[in-house]
């Protein structure tokens, strides 16, 4: 085929009329993408994780091999139908075969139709690489984030055969530019090709966490901001580890420029944090401790710089490179973020690493949120210098989050690496550097839990390090994530008994040795809580508010649901004596839950803790909410009003209550003493919430609900009877226990039968919750192209179970009830209507005195400072 083309493209770029501008050769970016898998491997954690998963050391030959797999991550585009893009439809000459991949597609090259290709490259040396070679192939050639294991079911075997001219175009053969492929691999890499040495390791766990360094290293490599297309001439060899390395640099992937200030000048705890460390603290220090621990202490004890102190310590011995904080929500991210911010910004006062807000839609890094363009772009309205807008690409796409060298998010950016879904493996790697603290894990339900579980033996085969956080963790749950750890064969810490689990000590760190307890030095909390048979009475509890702001007291009042917060504040409303006592924001009377737009939610946050923070001023105050009042904000109530809920989560609230120490005179004499008042059903009885669930307790018809399992929360109402004053913290792992330990369960099924099924349907949920996880969960110990490993369409699979909900986008914004443009809203998956189209967008949008309107489908709705309300059906 004289006159063939006998060069490929590896990446085209068109201008504005659709017209090829540039294009980088293949071969030029497969060297592009080798050489960031080569700069990734002299990271110290990616090297670790390498090396932690193969079972053994890695030589310079073993990491040449492995490089020209990366190299040959693309060799499928050397295939007709993909040089065909060069071409629009309107022009592509009728000889050249329609567009096609070009991952896939590879598998059609190795058929037997096709051999002669095969011939042309380096296939039978890499054999002799040993049995790893089959599936690393594979691993590289799924670089587009998820297995690829045959060939496309439409294939055309055309797509690898030579093009004939036309008067339109020249010929194309693929048999030269796979020879230039596997001549240019043996030229990088002699090394590789070398006689002898040791096979490849073919641990299912080293083929996981290389496939994601393939994708990572793909991305990285195809970034035109690190590798611009070639220059005529250009040697790319030289200048692909040069931009490499640079790239890796400047992201933040490479973190030893930053522990030689820590190297020259040890930190503190002191310099750090501004206070002596407490007891957890300072062990979080311990060089014995494994790298799986369990850190359990009270609401307010300093849990977040503990996790933070373990980070910097790991880091600043090179046992990690990265940290990712995973919170339960959204909220208490984003209260985390700020805490994270200070404190690095203290060890590092100048050039430090970069703290990533990790949350979709409201991503920042370093406190700067990027507005979205068009083609994935974002803009930096701080406009920042090329290095700078560089260390913030973790903060441009939530499939970069984990890049990040800090990042502060939910657990379901963890939890997606441990997923069969697109990019799982790049998620997984890239952790894999880190030191991963899950906070309030005992928040998790049983499909969570499974899929933790899951990722967290993933991120230990790699040598990874965890961290994970409680209030109070049950005996069970705490003896199945030690027996995760690596670090040696770990016992139950807790015993099997109501009695062992019980006298297990609290505060307490656990790990693969066992559990020992730490020295608590919070104030001891004698708190008195009561039950008030007013759960269905607004009125009567809004009461209560009333009459301890009448002494001047500062009251929290916490409801199970938005529907009874809401009509306990507009009790509160007609009848409070002086309108400052209730929380406002921007001059709106209002409350706290769940909602409210993430534009408003931060308002919201920032008025309650000023009302009842640390620093909050005198006179009387009423707050009204819901769960989201119980996490991250720190509160410190008078007086705390709350529905009956499960004890650890009740616990959760109680810590808003006296938080911190006063003198007598700052709190009203009535409330000098710490008081919950807990709202019950009539006659303290809950059994007709087995039949029917109210006020946020009992199972709902189709499975699932707020508070479901009644037991636990009966076990919780008798706690109030039995232990009318109690001990915080010291009697936190009894009263946890009792209300949930199996043995304390099985009392409450004797009850009768509607209570012994009520435990039978809640195991029977949390089994299938739990299975469902299991199925969905990406298993990095088995092979990787094993069809257990196969990845099912992505929308089947989330990181929780259940209906999602929907977000509903405002182009442009309009104002919302406190003054703040609303952008989106999100709505609730059971207010939506029963039928909506996927791409439906908001119709009839109106808004006027704080309220906003708007259509979905047949269903309207109203937003306020209220929050977001379902109003009515057409």
């Amino acid at each position: 085929m004289q006159g063939a083309i006998t060069t490929a493209f590896g990446k085209l770029q068109r201008d504005d009329t659709g017209a090829v501008s540039a294009w980088h050769p293949l071969v030029d970016h497969m060297t592009d993408v080798a050489a960031c898998f080569k700069a990734l491997c002299t990271c110290h954690s990616v090297r670790r994780a390498l090396e932690h998963a193969a079972g053994r050391a890695l030589g310079s030959q073993d990491i040449d091999r492995l490089a020209v797999l990366v190299f040959l991550h693309d060799l499928g585009k050397a295939n007709s139908g993909f040089q065909s893009k060069r071409w629009h439809a309107a022009e592509r000459p009728p000889e050249w075969p329609m567009p096609a991949g070009h991952s896939p597609e590879t598998y059609v090259l190795f058929s037997a139709a096709f051999a002669h290709l095969v011939d042309c490259l380096p296939i039978g040396d890499i054999a002799e690489w040993g049995d790893a070679f089959e599936p690393l192939m594979i691993a590289s050639i799924s670089h587009h984030g998820r297995p690829i294991v045959q060939a496309p079911a439409n294939h055309a075997p055309g797509i690898w055969r030579p093009v004939s001219g036309s008067a339109g175009s020249q010929p194309y053969d693929p048999a030269p530019v796979l020879r230039e492929i596997g001549r240019t691999a043996r030229e990088l890499y002699p090394e590789a090709f070398a006689a002898g040495g040791l096979t490849l390791p073919d641990a299912p766990a080293f083929v996981h966490v290389f496939a994601g360094l393939v994708q990572l290293a793909d991305w990285l490599g195809s970034d035109t901001d690190f590798f611009p297309y070639s220059d005529f001439g250009e040697c790319r060899a030289e200048t692909a580890a040069r931009r490499a390395a640079a790239a890796v640099g400047t992201l933040g992937l490479d973190a030893e420029a930053w522990r030689v200030p820590l190297a020259v000048s040890p930190p503190t705890f002191e310099a750090t944090f501004g206070n002596a460390p407490y007891p957890i603290q300072a062990e979080m220090q311990d060089e014995r401790l494994g790298r799986l621990v369990i850190l359990e202490s009270e609401t307010g004890s300093g849990k977040t710089e503990a996790a933070l102190w373990r980070f910097f310590h790991l880091f600043s011995t090179g046992q990690v490179d990265s940290l990712y904080f995973a919170l339960p929500t959204r909220v208490s991210a984003s209260q985390a973020y700020g805490r994270v911010q200070r404190a690095v910004k203290r060890l590092w006062p100048t050039a430090g690493p970069t703290v990533v807000r990790a949350l979709p839609g409201y991503a920042a890094a370093d406190g700067v949120e990027p507005k979205s363009l068009p083609n994935f772009a974002v803009l930096w309205p701080d406009n920042p210098n090329d290095t700078v807008a560089q260390e913030r690409w973790a903060a441009e796409s939530p499939k970069r989050f984990l890049a990040a060298p800090i990042a502060v998010g939910t657990v379901d950016q963890a939890l997606l690496g441990a997923l069969r879904v697109r990019h799982a493996h790049l998620r997984h790697a890239l952790l894999a550097r880190s030191l991963l603290v899950v906070d309030e894990v005992h928040a998790s339900d049983a499909y969570m839990t499974a899929l933790l579980e899951k990722l967290l033996a993933a991120h230990l085969r790699c040598g990874g390090h965890a961290l994970l956080l409680s209030a109070t963790l049950g005996s069970s749950a705490r003896d199945r994530y030690v027996a995760l750890s690596p670090d040696g064969s770990a016992k139950p810490v807790s015993g099997t008994t109501f009695e062992a689990a019980r006298d297990v000590p609290y505060p307490a760190i656990s790990d693969h040795s066992g559990t020992h307890g730490v020295i608590s030095v919070a104030s001891s909390k004698l708190v008195r809580w009561s039950a008030h048979d007013v759960i269905d009475d607004p009125r009567a509890i809004a009461q209560m508010a009333l009459d301890a702001a009448a002494d001047g007291a500062k009251v929290l009042v916490i409801r199970n649901t938005v529907r009874d917060a809401v009509a306990v504040l507009k009790v509160l409303e007609s009848e409070v004596a002086d309108p400052a006592w209730i929380l406002t924001v921007n001059g709106a009377v209002t409350l706290h839950h769940g909602r409210f737009s993430k534009q408003d939610r931060p308002l919201i946050d920032a008025a309650v803790e000023a009302r009842l923070g640390k620093s909050r001023p005198p006179g009387p105050c009423i707050v009204v909410g819901t769960q989201t009042l119980e996490q991250s904000l720190d509160l410190d109530a008078d007086l705390l009003i709350s529905d009956l809920c499960p004890v650890d989560v009740l616990l959760q609230r109680i810590g808003r209550l006296h938080r911190h120490a006063r003198a007598a005179k700052d709190r009203p004499e009535s409330c000098r003493n710490a008081r919950t008042l807990v709202l019950t059903p009539s006659g303290h009885r809950l059994d007709p919430m087995l039949k029917r669930a109210r006020h946020g307790l009992g199972a709902f018809e189709n499975g699932g609900g707020i508070y479901d399992d009644l037991r636990v929360v009966e076990a919780t109402r008798r706690l109030l009877d039995e232990y009318p004053i109690i001990t915080i913290p010291a009697d936190n792992r009894l009263l946890v226990e009792a209300a949930t330990h199996p043995e304390r369960l099985q009392q409450i099924e004797a009850l009768g039968k509607d209570w012994k099924d009520a435990g039978s349907n809640v195991l029977g949920q949390t089994g299938a919750q739990a299975a469902a996880g299991k199925l969905h969960a990406l298993d990095t110990g088995i092979p990787f192209d094993s069809e257990s490993n196969l990845f099912p369409d992505d929308r089947d699979i989330g990181t929780r179970l259940g209906a999602r909900d929907w977000t509903v986008r405002l182009d442009p914004p309009v104002p919302g009830p406190f003054g703040i443009p609303v952008k989106e809203l999100s709505i609730p998956h059971f207010q939506l209507p029963k039928e909506v189209a996927p791409d439906a967008e908001p119709e009839e949008v109106s808004h006027g005195d704080g309220i906003l309107q708007f259509r979905l489908g047949n269903t309207w709705y109203r937003y306020s400072r209220l929050g977001l309300e379902r109003v009515r059906e057409e």
